[in-house]
């Protein structure tokens, strides 16, 4: 395969592009560079998960069936406009630091894109207030032998009881086979707390429909059932981002949804070269970040899991 390499400008930034026809998805005939315009694309979109968030991300350099792996560090050949705005976090094992890119305009995803970063996982809290996230994420992951209508179903629960807290969630599909309901939060809780809380919904759910539901950590004793994850609510654990792609055969993207299209919204249509779809998802999700929810009404209901 011919090596090629262009210059694009981007953001006032310029970006060298290269081996843009390598096959990212090559089952689906998707390049480097469909991937790049879709990040372009959709960075408008991308963007607000991002902001002010240090970031982790994948990447599959030949593409989603060769090797890959997480990279948090900003590589030393990093553009500089680039390592201006990373966020050094120091090892308390090592005392080795991790500079994490913190994206503020769309060249830097653009430039990830060109690294082949296919996922892009953002911290749950900011750069402002690291120690304090600002949502919390119900993680609903069907295991073998449960289907997608199961994952729905148990998101409906999920809601009911958000509901009945008086709190509000955002549903997203995963991009692949779950759904991830989203619970905008005051950032004045601990990593510690929110991952209780979510453990707390979980236990909820696992009890209400015992035959559908779980909250068993043993992948095994699993079997047929939807696992509502709160795992991820752990520091250091992330979520991926809405909008952003899956390294999965079909090219899939997590876009966010309404409670009210729970009934028939599915993930196959939403993909990289779907993406007047992903483009037209509701904006509702958007409001996340603008909104702040009090869990103090339920502390005391899981205070012994924060002893």
């Amino acid at each position: 395969m011919a090596r090629t390499a262009q210059l694009v400008k981007v953001d006032d930034k310029q970006i060298e592009m290269t081996n843009l026809e390598k096959l990212l998805w090559p089952d689906d005939d998707i390049t480097k560079a469909d991937l790049i315009h879709y990040v372009f694309m959709v960075s408008h979109l991308l963007l607000p998960h991002l902001a002010g968030r240090p970031l982790t991300v994948t990447r599959y350099p030949d593409g989603i069936d060769g090797d890959w792996f997480y990279q948090k560090d900003c590589p030393d050949y990093a553009p500089g406009w680039i390592k201006e705005h990373t966020y050094p976090v120091e090892s308390k094992i090592d005392g080795k630091v991790t500079r994490y890119i913190v994206p503020r305009e769309t060249a830097t995803l653009i430039w990830l894109a060109n690294q082949a970063a296919i996922e892009f996982h953002p911290w749950m809290s900011t750069v402002n207030d690291p120690d304090h996230p600002d949502y919390a994420v119900i993680d609903l992951d069907p295991a073998e032998g449960a289907g997608f209508n199961e994952v729905k179903a148990v998101a409906a629960l999920v809601k009911e009881i958000l509901d009945r807290f008086g709190l509000a969630g955002y549903p997203k599909l995963s991009g692949a086979t779950g759904i991830h309901i989203y619970v905008p939060l005051e950032p004045k809780y601990t990593y510690r707390e929110t991952s209780a809380f979510a453990g707390f919904i979980g236990e909820l759910v696992a009890r209400a429909v015992p035959e559908m539901a779980t909250n068993e950590r043993l992948v095994k004793n699993r079997t047929g059932r939807v696992y509502v994850d709160h795992l991820q609510n752990l520091p250091g654990k992330t979520i991926v981002a809405a909008y952003a792609p899956r390294p999965r055969p079909g090219a899939m993207v997590s876009v966010p949804f309404e409670w009210s299209e729970l009934e028939w919204i599915s993930p196959e249509p939403f993909t990289i070269r779907n993406l007047d779809a992903v483009l037209d998802r509701p904006q509702a999700f958007q409001e996340l970040y603008r909104r702040r929810q009090s869990i103090d009404h339920l502390l005391p209901l899981f205070a012994q899991k924060l002893q």
